[in-house]
């Protein structure tokens, strides 16, 4: 699905997965300058905490994998 994407396209990509098989939706929060991106998840009117997310994912990919786990952990207790 992601294969030949640049990587922010493909980070939007994943994150978008994720989150619409939670059946929410996201809004991003900011841009740091150490190329992380905030995110929270919305669902059935209740915000998640803040997820960081690597905007590369090629620079870090195991960072990635580890905030992609986070962001699978915060959808799955919104959930429940």
């Amino acid at each position: 699905m992601t294969d030949g994407l640049p990587p922010h396209l493909r980070q939007l990509a994943e994150v978008a997965a994720i989150v619409a098989a939670a059946g929410a939706t996201a809004d991003w929060l900011y841009h740091l300058k150490g190329d992380m991106c905030a995110l929270r998840v919305i669902k059935d009117g209740i915000i998640s905490v803040p997820v960081m997310i690597p905007a590369d994912p090629d620079r870090d990919p195991e960072l990635f994998r580890e905030a992609l786990k986070r962001l699978e952990a915060v959808t799955e207790r919104m959930g429940r």
